[in-house]
């Protein structure tokens, strides 16, 4: 594969090869994927820099290469300023037939800019972008509004924002933010703390910092798919690429049937998760009714449990909100490590849990201005019952339960 070109826009291509038909198994073969990449630089126009000029030349661009109804994939290596990719995001849905596109923009160069996703981006072909963050880093929303979208998010730290801080809030993360570099660093992306550094390490490494140059990037996310890329890792003693996800197992036991060592990697994720105090996670995990923990590759992915609550806590309840848990159980304490993320881990444990919970009704706290854990609840079919403001967390609460236990509890 040759790249050597001044012209900003990259047409490529993969052959038609049924080795490349499905993803690569191997390091090895994921070489000889990015080796067979044909790269054309685009023969045409100039296209210019900044500007209504600039969207309106690579629509015109897009349409030309696209005439035929073949496939294009084109690789455009100028950065657009925010107002530019909205407008080319805004017109691309109408035009975008058979497109695949990677993109760059530049954010930061005004302090007070907000970049906006328009609501038809999910149509506009982008398969990656790549935001250069030079100052303030965008709220985390933005990014995960542009990953609704189907976008992969590749975010280059430069000058300003290239901190600690910013490090940190990337790798914490990886569904939203899917890849990263520190301009700083030499382009490199380790030098941040997820809060999951004790635990036991998942196995190899991301493969999207393998294929870490920007077009190989591109084209395996084209070819097999973002969510294959951001859950693939390479191990590095075999060169085996595995899926997270693929081989989870579930598991409900008593504290006392844990394996050993076990409670204490569950009370760590725990702590990392960052919404409990870890003051009491121990105590009272060794006196919880039942713990439900998610195992693959031999390293615990996710934990839930349902607790005994204290009868200082439910005195306190009832004094406040007259909800009186006596016998109840609380489910909580529940931790799903970053990369294992959105594939229902948290639901299937609450599953597990309830369809164990015998007779015992079950309840869980959410704070009311949690707007996206309730959905989430709601979700899984429960109901808030009653609320009470919680000195611990400053501001108040709900309880909630399962819907099919409510008529019986009330």
């Amino acid at each position: 594969m040759s790249m050597a070109s001044p012209s900003p826009v990259l047409l490529l291509q993969i052959p038609s090869d049924q080795r490349f038909l499905r993803p690569p198994g191997t390091v090895s073969e994921l070489t000889a994927f990015v080796a067979a990449i044909v790269v054309t630089p685009f023969d045409g126009p100039l296209i210019p820099e900044g500007g209504s000029r600039q969207v309106e030349a690579l629509l015109n661009m897009i349409e030309s290469v696209a005439a035929d109804g073949t496939a294009v994939r084109c690789f455009y290596r100028q950065a657009l300023h925010p107002a530019s990719l909205r407008a080319l995001m805004g017109a691309l849905p109408a035009r975008a037939h058979n497109l695949s596109l990677s993109l760059i923009c530049r954010l930061g160069d005004r302090a007070d800019e907000k970049p906006a996703v328009p609501a038809k981006s999910g149509n506009s072909g982008i398969v990656q972008i790549q935001w250069q963050v030079t100052r303030r880093l965008p709220d985390i929303g933005f990014f995960k509004a542009v990953s609704k979208a189907g976008i992969w998010n590749h975010l280059i730290l430069d000058g300003p924002a290239a901190t600690e801080a910013n490090r940190n809030t990337i790798v914490r993360q990886p569904n939203i933010i899917n890849s990263w570099e520190d301009t700083t660093t030499g382009g490199g992306n380790t030098m941040a703390d997820d809060g999951y550094g004790r635990l036991t390490p998942l196995p190899g490494r991301p493969l999207w910092q393998i294929a870490s140059d920007p077009l190989h990037r591109f084209m395996l996310i084209d070819r097999f798919g973002k969510n294959w890329l951001m859950r693939s890792r390479a191990e590095d003693d075999t060169g085996e690429i595995i899926t997270l996800g693929e081989r989870m197992v579930y598991y409900f036991c008593a504290p006392d049937q844990l394996p050993d060592g076990y409670l204490d990697e569950i009370c760590a994720m725990v702590a990392a998760g960052g919404t409990v105090a870890a003051t009491h996670v121990r105590s009272n995990l060794q006196k919880a009714y039942l713990i439900g923990y998610v195992l693959e590759n031999g390293v615990i992915v996710g934990n839930s449990s349902l607790k005994h609550p204290r009868p200082q806590y439910i005195q306190s309840v009832r004094r406040k909100s007259g909800l009186d848990l006596t016998g109840f159980v609380e489910r909580g304490y529940t931790s799903v490590r970053p990369e294992y993320r959105g594939l229902g881990i948290g639901t299937r444990l609450l599953e597990g849990l309830t369809a164990r919970a015998g007779k015992r009704k079950i309840f869980s706290v959410i704070a009311e201005d949690n707007e996206a854990t309730k959905i989430i609840a709601r979700r899984n079919r429960t109901r808030q019952v009653a609320s009470y403001y919680s000195e611990k967390a400053g501001k108040p609460v709900g309880i909630w339960m399962p819907e099919w236990m409510i008529d019986n509890h009330e």
